[in-house]
């Protein structure tokens, strides 16, 4: 696959994982907000392609929680369930299998 369409191809998938199994602000079935968390894709991406692990992945997106959005409780932590996070990570870990 050409380098150019792997690309492609790799952000669409963070884009559908980041809205679909992350979705910190629970707007995946709102149509208008398809692209609230395109912001996001480069850097996950870069951490995709850099071979990143799920640790980091998942570190990145409770930075872009707390740091970014401001989802946190009363104590200053994170609002999003912990296995919601850990599974993103891993499905966004997965994807540089396409980058084979």
């Amino acid at each position: 696959m050409p380098e150019k369409s792997a690309s492609a191809e790799i952000r669409r998938h963070i884009r559908k994982i980041l809205m679909q199994e992350r979705d910190p602000i629970g707007v995946s079935d709102v149509s208008e907000a398809a692209d609230e968390y395109d912001g996001y894709i480069d850097r996950v991406h870069n951490l995709i392609t850099r071979g990143a692990s799920e640790h980091e992945i998942a570190a990145y997106l409770r930075s872009v929680e707390v740091a970014e959005m401001g989802m946190v409780d009363a104590k200053g932590l994170p609002l999003l369930e912990l296995d919601k996070r850990i599974r993103a990570a891993w499905s966004l870990k997965g994807l540089s299998q396409l980058l084979s």
